[in-house]
């Protein structure tokens, strides 16, 4: 375990003391969610890792967008996972593109460690197939709420880093040990003293969500998180260098 700590740049960014910035997605308060914009963003203000999103489109091809209807983004009904790569290409959100998994990692070139959201369990393998042929595994992780994406991740490629995420007390830590995950991701209120003591007990990295103000994440600090997701990245380096 320790070997791997100290190779792995995902897990090796997430042990900075006295604890790790995730920008989310890329740095969502600073620039347009899930695309390159964010990503140059998150490592501009000093993010230590970026967490993007993951859908498929209707031809197979992983793209980096939180929601499946694009309403949200864009006002327009549109659904990622019913329409063709082609057809996405012209669409903005708030004036940038929607980059697709390949485009994204190319650019970010192993700058930032990234933690790469699977959101539907049978988008896995694509996403698998990218992280390897962009030589990512170093520098790449899967995360996801579902056990299912975790365990196909294991199957497919051993060496890649999984983390589960959960929302709902009592949370997951003893399940993510079971599925060999080495990060755990809390909503930020499930991460308490206790409960991030156990994941460490169990060789865990904790991964708070996602927290925008400077007062609750001193408060995790303390209660021992090992890094804090965040929209605005700025604001905790700013923190970070007062501790």
């Amino acid at each position: 375990m320790r070997c791997c700590v100290l190779v792995n740049r995902v897990l090796r960014a997430l042990l900075r003391r006295p604890f790790s910035i995730v920008g989310h997605r890329g740095a969502a308060g600073l620039a347009p969610e899930n695309t390159i914009k964010a990503l140059e963003k998150a490592i501009e203000v000093g993010a230590d890792l970026a967490e993007f999103d993951v859908q498929v489109t209707a031809d197979g091809v992983p793209v980096v967008v939180h929601d499946e209807n694009l309403e949200r983004l864009t006002g327009r009904s549109i659904n990622v996972r019913e329409i063709r790569i082609h057809e996405l290409r012209d669409i903005r959100v708030q004036g940038e593109p929607i980059p697709t998994l390949e485009e994204l990692l190319a650019k970010c070139d192993a700058r930032i460690p990234l933690l790469i959201e699977v959101k539907h369990p049978e988008d896995t393998g694509r996403v698998i197939d990218v992280i390897r042929g962009i030589g990512g595994l170093e520098w790449c992780s899967i995360i996801s709420f579902w056990d299912e994406a975790l365990r196909t991740a294991r199957s497919l490629e051993p060496r890649i880093v999984t983390g589960l995420i959960y929302a709902k007390p009592p949370g997951r830590i003893i399940e993510a040990r079971r599925l060999g995950c080495r990060i755990v991701l809390p909503h930020y209120r499930l991460a308490t003293i206790r409960a991030n003591a156990l994941a460490h007990r169990l060789g865990l990295i904790v991964v708070a969500w996602t927290v925008n103000d400077v007062d609750t994440a001193l408060r995790l600090v303390k209660s021992g998180v090992d890094a804090i997701a965040t929209d605005y990245p700025d604001k905790l380096t700013g923190l970070r260098r007062g501790l």
